[in-house]
């Protein structure tokens, strides 16, 4: 039995389709038995923390820590169980491996690693005095972490990881994000911003380009969307200057409180998704707008050159450089489907390896046909 820890289910963040729809697919799809162990979460919408709640995210783990503790002192949870942990930050986590050691079972633990005190772009840095130790901790129980790009399974080992470590993209499912809006829309003239507006998003350096862009395409509108009531940023300046640049340049709109529907409605209608992020590995932006059919501009930069093709990238900070990509863009707009259907090839190797467990680090970026024949061999696919 696969006891899966999901994040908490937030219609605002992406952890919502992936905690009920994406993983809870994948387990199904490779005939994994599983138990979704889920927290208590009251509060709403974020209120402190730059991807979930700063309080919401500890009580919601340590409710899912204290539900697995009851199974097993009952006797539920045995050396045959295996724990996923869709978070690398899971308070409370320590109490489980105190239980296990005194019960003396042996459950296996895999978890995913979004980024973690190893990136120097991460809000998770400052903290990395006190927050390696548990890193570190809770590598040495592990049987696999599950990344999204090479280059962050490589700061993990650099850091002393000694996990086997796979790169599996960001878990996902093609067929879920392409069943809100099935048929395809007719592009519009109109580029799409989605990632937050915290500094490791390079916001300043995307509202720079904005203006340029649309100083020089009079027919074309730029739009930045977001899911929150309300726009939020860890330095206020920049909440306010996009709130300027939407009241002075009519052809530059923000898009707030927005449903997953609704903006998938707009990336179906959009024709370029631009991001000038310093810290992201894939992205959520990417595989959600090339799932429907956008072309994607994006920096060359951390972990972008491993998902996105050569002739997207622009040079990091150079708003030149991003303007001719964009130029390039728009005179022929190009189909990414590749990348959101190598990233749920990979969200099914995730489930695969936890039911199952594997002999190799897997790399899906370089070996995404041996693993597509492998998935087929196995009748998953």
């Amino acid at each position: 039995m696969i006891y899966y820890f999901p994040l908490e289910s937030l219609k605002s963040r992406y952890t919502h389709q992936l905690s009920t729809e994406w993983m809870p697919k994948a387990f199904e799809q490779v005939g994994a038995e599983f138990v979704s162990v889920d927290g208590k979460y009251e509060q709403g919408d974020v209120k402190v923390g730059m991807v979930l709640d700063a309080v919401g995210r500890g009580i919601y783990s340590m409710n899912q820590c204290s539900d697995l503790l009851e199974r097993i002192r009952d006797g539920e949870v045995t050396s045959e169980s295996t724990i996923y942990l869709q978070d690398y930050w899971t308070p409370g986590i320590e109490s489980i491996f105190y239980a296990c050691d005194l019960y003396k079972i042996t459950p296996k633990f895999y978890a995913r690693c979004w980024a973690q005190s190893v990136d120097e772009f991460d809000f998770t840095y400052n903290m990395r005095n006190w927050m390696r130790h548990y890193e570190l901790g809770l590598d040495e129980r592990l049987s696999g972490i599950f990344v999204g790009s090479t280059i962050n399974r490589d700061e993990l080992k650099a850091a002393g990881f000694k996990t086997p470590i796979h790169v599996t993209s960001l878990p996902i499912n093609f067929d879920e994000i392409r069943s809100y809006h099935p048929t395809m829309a007719w592009e519009e003239k109109m580029v799409i911003s989605s990632s937050r507006l915290d500094w490791e998003k390079n916001p300043m350096f995307m509202m720079k380009v904005a203006k340029e862009f649309l100083a020089k395409h009079k027919d074309w509108k730029w739009v930045f969307t977001s899911s929150a009531k309300e726009l939020r940023s860890n330095d206020q300046f920049i909440v306010d200057a996009i709130n300027e640049l939407d009241r002075t340049e009519e052809r530059f709109i923000v898009k707030t409180n927005m449903t997953k529907d609704g903006y998938y409605d707009l990336l179906n209608r959009a024709s370029i998704q631009f991001n000038s992020a310093l810290q992201d590995y894939v992205s959520f932006t990417v595989l959600e707008a090339t799932s429907y059919g956008c072309d994607i501009v994006y920096p060359r930069f951390k972990s972008f050159p491993e998902c996105i093709p050569a002739d997207r990238l622009y040079d990091p900070f150079d708003v030149n450089s991003a303007l001719k990509v964009l130029e390039s863009s728009i005179k022929e707009l190009h189909s990414h489907f590749n990348i959101p259907k190598l990233s749920s090839l990979g969200c099914l190797m995730d489930a695969y390896i936890i039911k199952n467990g594997i002999d190799r680090e897997v790399n899906i970026w370089n070996e995404s046909e041996y693993y597509e024949a492998f998935l087929k061999d196995k009748g998953v696919l």
